[in-house]
């Protein structure tokens, strides 16, 4: 059986389980990125703490590209339906280095900033998944086993798709594309990470106006971080507050986009939906 095939037959295990309808998914009240400070469940954003940083300077070492492995996942351009896995309440979920192998760390039910936990899935192997999460660097996949105890399966016609080279996202319906909009991204050395990674929460409300009236946080980290930085890692598509053009390398690793867009986007996918970033 092929491993798109292994996939949905998983899935259709853990959606037998669910009972009719789905749970809504529940929005977080503030923002994650590497432009993005950390926060507590209980606390808000600190105004003061969301700013652009300021540029590199000049004779800073360029790291070198951050470029992840190639996975293996569904057929080329992707299938009809992707497959989605989400924490059922209350649950606790191992991530593994390896089918089988060592916990590299634990994810419950929520994220840190208040999503349900939710992962695309991009492999799999008999009783287990391979899921991109952030607990682990860029390209590498967390593998969590298959147990509808603990996750529950479902599907998204919905992809996000970035091109660095070109400053463009696609957002992609079925393999159609139903909404593309330009995107300025990291800097030479503040890059963008290339991979596969998933949607981790969906923000609108309680950012600083430069970024805009909304976020939607992915699985990617940043291991470059400008010097003296103290945000947090964690890349996003953010809103475009400041209304300077699009289309640049001017980001800390973030994907800056417009605002009337991500607010469309925001309202159309679901958490764990896939996210592809190229050269």
């Amino acid at each position: 059986m092929s491993p798109w095939l292994t996939v949905l037959a998983v899935l259709a295990t853990l959606l037998a389980l669910v009972l009719v309808g789905r749970d809504a998914y529940r929005h977080a009240e503030s923002a994650t990125s590497a432009d993005f400070p950390q926060r507590t469940r209980a606390g808000g954003l600190p105004v003061a703490a969301l700013r652009e940083p300021q540029a590199p300077v000049a004779d800073r070492a360029l790291p070198p590209p951050v470029v992840a492995p190639e996975p293996v996942v569904v057929p080329p351009g992707g299938g009809a339906e992707e497959p989605i896995v989400r924490v059922r309440d209350g649950e606790r979920v191992a991530l593994h280095r390896s089918p089988g192998g060592k916990v590299v760390a634990e994810v419950d039910d929520e994220t840190p900033f208040g999503s349900t936990t939710a992962f695309s899935v991009n492999r799999s192997r008999p009783g287990w998944l391979g899921v991109p999460s952030e607990e682990l660097p860029n390209g590498e996949l967390a593998w969590v086993r298959a147990d509808p105890e603990e996750l529950r399966g479902e599907t998204t016609p919905y992809r996000i798709v970035v091109d660095l080279s070109a400053h463009e996202a696609r957002l992609r319906r079925a393999g159609d594309v139903v909404r593309e909009w330009p995107v300025t991204v990291g800097t030479a050395a503040t890059p963008t990470p290339t991979g596969s990674y998933s949607v981790t929460d969906l923000i609108e409300g309680g950012l600083n106006p430069v970024y805009g009236c909304c976020a939607i946080a992915i699985s990617a980290t940043q291991p470059y971080l400008p010097a003296g930085w103290t945000g947090g890692d964690r890349i996003a598509f953010h809103g475009n507050g400041t209304g300077e053009a699009l289309g640049l390398d001017a980001s800390n690793g973030c994907i800056r986009s417009p605002d009337g867009v991500l607010r469309d986007v925001i309202a159309t996918v679901p958490l764990g939906t896939p996210v592809r970033i190229t050269e």
